[in-house]
């Protein structure tokens, strides 16, 4: 298989795979949230006690920016879940993982449901040292439910030698 034929499928799986977990509705409850913050030792009421949000300007509880994190994870499993064969099968040859970023823009609300959504942001070829490789970005988008928003997303970017 040439490099471009390569790169075509590798894209033709990544579209596949992303339509097949499609967007994911989360709703974050106060219970979950609460027995989160006392797993990692936070007590600040402002993450589970909605008057105590208000009380500093949010309208109810929120959800820790760290959590966000627990949101995320299962639908890149899923996504990765779905597409192991597909990719590793032959296809891709080597993955190293090179950067995480997570970008917050505003607050998530505790009781509120949220779409989360994978994205595929790019995949280039390039060329190094040791051959031709291909930097993939993906990305974990959290949006208000309506999708018009998007709230904060979590990324990751890939080299791949397939």
């Amino acid at each position: 298989m040439s490099q471009s034929e390569g790169l075509r499928r590798l894209q033709s799986i990544i579209e596949e795979v992303l339509l097949e977990v499609g967007p994911k509705i989360v709703e974050p409850d106060v219970d979950t949230i609460k027995r989160y913050c006392e797993s990692i030792g936070e007590s600040n009421p402002v993450y589970f006690d909605g008057d105590a949000a208000k009380s500093v300007g949010y309208r109810s509880a929120i959800v820790p920016q760290a959590y966000l994190l627990s949101l995320f994870t299962p639908i890149v499993n899923e996504f990765f879940v779905k597409g192991f064969e597909r990719l590793f099968s032959g296809l891709i040859r080597g993955v190293i993982h090179t950067e995480s970023r997570v970008v917050y823009y505003k607050p998530l609300f505790v009781g509120e449901k949220y779409v989360l959504r994978l994205e595929s942001v790019g995949l280039e070829k390039k060329s190094g040292k040791k051959g031709d490789y291909y930097v993939w970005t993906l990305r974990t988008v959290v949006s208000n439910e309506e999708e018009k928003e998007d709230l904060a997303y979590d990324q990751h970017t890939f080299f791949l030698k397939i």
